[in-house]
């Protein structure tokens, strides 16, 4: 069984985060943005995030999965202020979802992450209201209700 937790960056040191991800006994970080080399926070860049995790956070593994990361033009629609997504999130949430049933390998995800017991989602928002790993974790439990439970938003 994963337990699967989620997680943002920004707003935390990188002392808090590791030590989040150490006190919560995280064996495997998935990075789900679309840019994971973006410039909000240094310590959560691609290439050094497998290096602190493996040294700061009892040897998490790391895994970039950016088919499950919102489309770039479905995060460009939905931070514009001029278009309806911008307005009412339950529209990017819409097509986030039709997105990941026909583009994404969400079908593996059980697969692929079974060997870990402690999972958690990455992406740089703050709290998970607005923020699409909150739909994908929903949508994870929905499909793999079995295989996963919800650990919590850390």
């Amino acid at each position: 069984m994963i337990k699967l937790f989620n997680i943002g960056f920004t707003q935390k040191t990188a002392k808090e985060f590791f030590g989040i991800i150490k006190a919560n006994k995280i064996d495997c970080l998935v990075d789900i943005r679309l840019n994971p080399n973006g410039q909000l926070s240094r310590f959560a860049f691609e290439q050094d995030l497998p290096y602190f995790l493996s040294e700061l956070a009892n040897g998490c593994k790391y895994k970039h999965r950016v088919d499950l990361a919102p489309t770039k033009e479905l995060l460009k629609e939905v931070r514009d202020k001029s278009c309806p997504m911008s307005k009412d999130y339950k529209l990017f949430e819409a097509a986030y979802r039709k997105q990941l049933q026909t583009k994404s390998d969400i079908s593996n995800f059980v697969e692929e992450f079974r060997k870990y017991e402690n999972v958690v989602l990455l992406c740089s928002e703050p709290t998970n209201e607005k923020c699409h790993r909150r739909v994908l974790s929903d949508m994870l439990l929905e499909k793999f209700g079995n295989d996963i439970k919800f650990g919590g938003n850390l």
